[in-house]
């Protein structure tokens, strides 16, 4: 299953490796693919809820000041 969206405060290399990284811990992601302007995408092998890719997302918050 591919699912497509964006990702806010894309600013940098490092916010793309950082946000790839959390997205690729989901149960099920197989890829994750995100661009400068924060378009992403991510592909699993199972349907992926807007919640979980929410939640993974704002560990990077924590992380990173923007």
């Amino acid at each position: 299953m591919k699912k497509n969206f964006t990702v806010t405060n894309i600013t940098c290399d490092a916010c793309i490796k950082l946000s790839s990284m959390v997205l690729k811990k989901i149960p099920g992601v197989t890829s994750v693919e995100i661009d400068k302007s924060g378009k992403a995408s991510i592909e699993s092998e199972r349907e992926i809820a807007e919640e979980e890719i929410t939640n993974a997302l704002r560990e990077v918050e924590k992380t990173v000041e923007f």
